[in-house]
């Protein structure tokens, strides 16, 4: 996992629900089933809560009655830091392909409603443009190795093979997404939605606010 995809998930869940405690923030984050496809456990949400207030992406706001009026938690919300930090990761989250793992880009389509639909279109063509470059890299790699090189086992070639395919597939689901996009699927920055989560959904309660302006603005 690339070290950013924690504070992205993060500072993206605090966005989306802020001013929330962590154990609130921690529920949503398992709902997405983070631990199996980002490897973030619970002690790594509340450490990334830490070092984000320590390093003023977030901070705590004063402590009010929790909504089941038990004892308050302490919750936390993004400073104006926080959100040029969230906004700055999820950009390059949604180009990067140069990650080992899937993690980076789920944590981006996580949270790319955040964005207006034009910047998340100008970034995915920035994906196309980077993986197409990486395919033809890869492409040569594959067509120069002849097995002749003394110091290369001949199966070195299958993880370039392996690369290629993987490539090739985000190069596929990132067109595939670019269309949907463009033929008006999902819902954007200063957008109308028609989703809306249960009104008495356990984790959201009455905290959405909708996709036109989630979370305070910067």
């Amino acid at each position: 996992m690339a070290p950013y995809s924690t504070r992205l998930l993060v500072l993206g869940v605090v966005r989306i629900f802020e001013p929330a405690h962590g154990y609130l923030l921690l529920q949503e984050l398992n709902s997405w089933k983070v631990d199996q496809w980002a490897n973030v456990k619970p002690g790594s949400v509340y450490s990334a809560l830490r070092t984000l207030t320590k390093d003023g992406l977030l901070e705590i706001v004063p402590q009010e009655e929790d909504d089941d009026g038990s004892a308050a938690r302490a919750s936390y919300r993004t400073t104006d830091f926080g959100v040029q930090e969230f906004e700055k990761l999820l950009k390059y989250a949604l180009t990067d392909i140069l990650s080992s793992t899937v993690a980076t880009t789920m944590a981006g389509l996580a949270f790319m409603p955040f964005l207006e639909r034009a910047e998340v279109v100008e970034l995915l063509e920035q994906r196309k443009i980077s993986l197409l470059a990486a395919l033809a890299v890869e492409a040569k790699m594959v067509s120069g190795f002849n097995g002749d090189n003394p110091h290369v086992p001949p199966h070195v070639v299958e993880l370039h093979l392996l690369t290629s395919e993987r490539l090739a597939a985000s190069l596929r689901w990132t067109e595939g997404l670019l269309t949907r996009l463009h033929s008006g699927s999902y819902s954007f920055r200063h957008e109308t939605t028609d989703w809306a989560p249960p009104p008495n959904d356990p984790i959201w309660g009455s905290r959405f606010q909708g996709l036109d302006s989630p979370g305070p603005e910067a």
